[in-house]
């Protein structure tokens, strides 16, 4: 359990945040190295905190990792923190770099090739990622960022 004390930077106790929970249940705080992390395909794997309306997530995608076409009905909101990636969203492709943002309307097709010193993103999805509950579930620790 994180501290319980106001000087904690972090605000406060809380537990890792999963979802989906019933309304009352839910931590309002999180810390991105103690949330317990969904391997979304091999080498990509998003710390995620799940709200009512949307889901919030820290993403480490390993170095030249292609990640297949896909769409989901899901609007999907990212930026890049770290590293750099090439995006393709319904048919335009931009290489995105720390500080590049991107919007990726509901089910318009897209996917991503990431570069040769990885990359990390935050990514918003709305409504929230219910189906990632199905994936496997990693131990908490330390991601590539904040490094």
């Amino acid at each position: 359990m994180g501290k319980t004390g106001p000087d904690d930077d972090r605000g406060g106790d809380f537990s890792p945040v999963t979802a989906p929970q019933r309304a009352g249940e839910r931590s309002v705080f999180a810390c991105v190295s103690e949330v317990r992390p969904y391997r979304l395909m091999q080498g990509i794997v998003a710390r995620a905190v799940h709200g009512e309306h949307v889901t919030v997530s820290v993403v480490d995608l390993e170095a030249n990792l292609s990640m297949p076409e896909h769409r989901h009905l899901n609007e999907q909101v990212g930026v890049v923190l770290r590293g750099e990636l090439t995006f393709t969203i319904g048919g335009e492709t931009r290489r995105r770099r720390a500080g590049d943002m991107w919007v990726i309307p509901p089910g318009v097709p897209h996917h991503v090739v990431v570069g040769a010193e990885g990359c990390t993103v935050v990514e918003s999805f709305a409504p929230p990622r219910t189906d990632w509950e199905d994936l496997e579930r990693l131990e908490p620790g330390a991601g590539a960022w904040p490094g």
